[in-house]
């Protein structure tokens, strides 16, 4: 296993904000699909926006995503997934070792770093 810890890139650019009807029309929408199909995160999901860090264990050979740690700006563990009911933000897309090294320079950490935060929230 590989373990990486990166911070995301702050936003360049505000998305254009969207008309007062449209917003309604999304969040009802959303409103209406979360209660037909369950969310992947219910319990850490509130607590992604605040990740100021993340710490991933990965494959060596895949660089698949395993685990996935959220530190906050107070460097405070606030999330980690898979976890009970959470299966996790990273595990869910396609990104892959190397794109946390290319895109967000991610460095490597040692096992016993990651394990210690890991055991931080049970």
């Amino acid at each position: 296993m590989k373990y990486i810890k990166f911070k995301l890139p702050e936003n360049i650019s505000e998305p254009p904000k969207d008309g007062i009807l449209k917003k309604l029309f999304f969040n009802l929408l959303g409103n209406v699909l979360s209660k037909i199909i369950p969310k992947a995160n219910p319990d850490f999901e509130k607590y992604i926006d605040d990740v100021e860090y993340w710490i991933l264990e990965c494959e060596t050979e895949s660089g698949i995503p395993i685990r996935e740690i959220g530190i906050d700006k107070n460097e405070k563990v606030i999330l980690k997934m898979p976890f009970k009911n959470d299966y996790g933000y990273w595990i869910d897309n396609y990104f892959l070792l190397n794109d946390f090294v290319n895109k967000f320079n991610a460095v490597e950490i040692e096992k016993k770093d990651f394990e210690a935060n890991w055991e931080k929230i049970n």
